[in-house]
């Protein structure tokens, strides 16, 4: 008989506490910020979005405008330059009671293909930079809500800086592919650079097109430059001041199967004599929210959330994409690297 009156008991309290419950929490207006600067680029962007929450599917808020994006003219974004000073334990900080220099952005847009989020015309923010992005300074960007000037999102961000240099592959040993045969690579050495956390060569390869017109009385030619681009491995710096140097390899095999999968005619083709080597890198936090952002080969998919903006999501950080350096290849036409182009039946 206990036993029946405590059950009859718990099965009461169990049902008198059953309530509604959504896991969806209380609504937040939490921005979504993406900006990377380039000292060397003309103008910075900066891509304001919200996030978004509801009951139903997700897939259908994310196509709609108003859930991804904030009403024209509520939102202002701007960047400031301070200058910067450094502790005895290698901090830096601000200095001054005002920055230096401040950059205002306009609003403007860009068109969007679509996809999951709505296509068409979407809002950014834009401002010229060219040649005012200096060194030794820190980077803070700032959005605000016009209507009541609150600061939205708030993040800060240093320059790549230094100058580099290409140890390898270089004019005398030029760009070339060494090994045994069927096993050859061509070894890349670089100089780091100040605030650089991953660095990626990419070899730019030149080559042209030509076609001779015979039938006019002087045969005219007809010449097209093109190029194609082959990156290499991500390489990850230390950031150690004693580690000043990285490496990597370039496999023939790479390097081949890149010009056949992008060069699809059979016209006839010469090789330029030379190959730019560009070499891209960027900074800790760009690099973090990368990663958190890759895809993962492990069966346990979880992956940490990176952003260092704060009050929001995404991303402030720097890159370097226009360091380049212009390298001589072997241009005898019994040379492994000339007949290996040629072996490749694209018309070279």
């Amino acid at each position: 008989m206990l036993g029946v009156l405590l059950a009859t008991t718990m099965m009461a309290a169990l049902s008198s506490c059953e309530t509604e419950f959504s896991p969806n929490g209380e609504w937040q207006d939490i921005p979504v910020v993406y900006c990377v600067l380039d000292q060397d680029d003309d103008t910075t962007y900066v891509r304001v979005q919200r996030c978004f929450l509801g009951e139903g599917n997700m897939y259908q808020f994310a196509s709609i405008a108003d859930s991804n994006y904030y009403p024209a003219g509520s939102i202002a974004v701007r960047m400031e330059k301070w200058r910067l000073w450094q502790d005895n334990a290698g901090q830096f900080h601000t200095t001054g009671d005002a920055p230096m220099t401040v950059f205002n952005f306009d609003a403007d847009q860009t068109n969007h293909a679509g996809g999951t989020f709505p296509g068409g015309m979407q809002p950014i923010f834009v401002c010229n930079t060219g040649g005012q992005l200096d060194s030794g300074y820190l980077y803070r960007l700032i959005v605000t809500k016009t209507a009541t000037g609150d600061t939205l999102a708030l993040a800060e961000t240093q320059l790549i800086t230094g100058r580099m240099r290409l140890i390898k592959p270089n004019n005398q040993t030029k760009f070339n592919f060494t090994g045994a045969s069927g096993n050859k690579w061509c070894d890349f050495t670089w100089s780091t650079l100040d605030n650089g956390r991953e660095y990626q060569p990419v070899v730019r390869f030149y080559y042209r097109d030509y076609v001779v017109d015979h039938s006019q009385s002087m045969p005219d030619t007809t010449i097209t430059d093109h190029s194609i681009d082959i990156p290499c491995n991500i390489v990850k710096s230390s950031m150690n001041s004693a580690s000043t140097v990285l490496t990597t390899r370039l496999a023939q095999s790479t390097f081949l199967s890149a010009l056949s999968s992008n060069i699809t005619d059979t016209l006839n083709k010469n090789i330029v004599d030379t190959v730019d080597i560009y070499m891209y890198c960027c900074t800790e936090d760009l690099a973090a929210f990368m990663y958190s952002n890759s895809p993962t080969n492990s069966i346990n998919q979880d992956r940490f959330l990176y952003t260092n903006i704060q009050g929001g999501l995404g991303v402030f950080a720097s890159r370097r994409t226009h360091i380049y350096f212009t390298v001589n290849t072997p241009n005898a036409q019994n040379s492994d690297y000339v007949k290996s182009i040629k072996a490749l039946g694209l018309g070279f």
